[in-house]
């Protein structure tokens, strides 16, 4: 690797939502500029070096206000995050957060949901 070469991000979570479908186990990397340059399934993300885990649903393109936007998710946290993500989340630009505290067998926030942008 030569000294202009730029960063790249690997980060593993449970979850990571697509306008496609639920990837689980994803291993995402990332640019530099926090664009996303591939996605994989990696069941043992920790035999990868350099990878951060979150526990939880990886979610890019979420609004760059992330808590107001989080906010109207909690308000709908009695529908599946499949129905109420599309509308929210933004094909071009944004940011990356991952959802954590969700009900993964019916893809729904619960009470103890939280998020943190990455």
């Amino acid at each position: 690797m030569n000294s202009s070469a730029q960063p790249i991000r690997r980060i593993a979570s449970n979850r990571l939502w697509t306008p496609q479908g639920v990837v689980r186990w994803p291993l995402v990397t990332l640019s530099a500029e926090g664009r996303v340059l591939g996605v994989e399934s990696c069941p043992s993300p920790d035999r990868r070096p350099a990878t951060e885990f979150y526990a939880g649903m990886l979610v890019f393109g979420f609004p760059a206000d992330y808590r107001a936007a989080f906010a109207r998710l909690m308000s709908r946290a009695s529908e599946p995050l499949s129905e109420t993500l599309p509308a929210l989340v933004q094909a071009e630009g944004g940011v990356g957060v991952v959802l954590s505290g969700l009900d993964y067998e019916t893809l729904r926030l619960t009470p103890r949901s939280q998020i943190r942008l990455l």
